[in-house]
């Protein structure tokens, strides 16, 4: 008896498992940086390998700015013929980084942790997370220093990242995605970029970190 129940056991247990064929989309999470046509849609995406992808479809319905392109983080997949369907997407913060000379309010001195920094196409990609309470918060690059590329081709950039609270209580934990634009400093002469990040940790320290970029 007990033979004969674990054989239809078996039997049961392998059924289940044929009819379980359903295959999940291959999406993939990824900043990319997004063309938005007149009409405010978005026509195309370039991922961090470089590639140029049409969109096929959008699920996220907001309005981006029309004729412009902007970065992201988001959820797509790859179709066939290289084009992709666009599931869902945030904005991220990618403003170029600004002589530190020409900038002219009160330097932030809010601090800020970077969860996470790498090397994207023509960016630096970070996960960072801060401290809020409900205000507005802004992430700022302000170039310290560039150096235009030496007889090597290689040029050398600082740049320190800076965040403004607006005065904001330490309440909570918010993670964000920011990416620092990179093409201010690729000329055509341009054969690496050394760059140093410089920014003010939570524990009150002056951290960085160093990037190798070759275009």
């Amino acid at each position: 008896m007990n033979k004969w129940l674990a054989l239809i056991g078996t039997i049961l247990l392998l059924s289940c498992c044929k009819d379980n064929t359903y295959h999940y989309p291959s999406v993939k999470e990824e900043f990319f940086t997004a063309y938005a046509g007149p009409d405010s849609l978005m026509q195309y995406i370039i991922t961090d390998d470089g590639a140029l992808h049409n969109v096929a479809e959008s699920g996220e319905l907001d309005a981006l700015v029309p004729d412009s392109l902007i970065r992201l983080m988001g959820y797509y997949e790859e179709l066939p013929k290289g084009e992709v369907k666009v599931y869902s997407f945030i904005k991220a913060s990618a403003p170029f980084a600004v002589p530190v000379e020409q900038y002219t309010d009160s330097l932030p001195t809010a601090p800020v942790s970077l969860l996470s920094v790498w090397l994207g196409y023509r960016y630096l990609n970070m996960l960072v997370n801060i401290k809020s309470g409900g205000k507005t918060h802004k992430i700022l690059f302000l170039e310290e220093k560039y150096t235009t590329p030496d007889s090597s081709g290689v040029a050398k950039a600082v740049v320190n990242i800076y965040h403004k609270d607006n005065n904001d209580a330490q309440v909570y934990e918010v993670r964000g995605y920011a990416s620092l634009p990179l093409s201010p400093y690729l000329t055509p002469e341009t054969r690496q970029l050394d760059l140093q990040l410089n920014y003010l940790s939570y524990e009150g320290d002056t951290c960085t970190q160093n990037f190798e970029y070759k275009p």
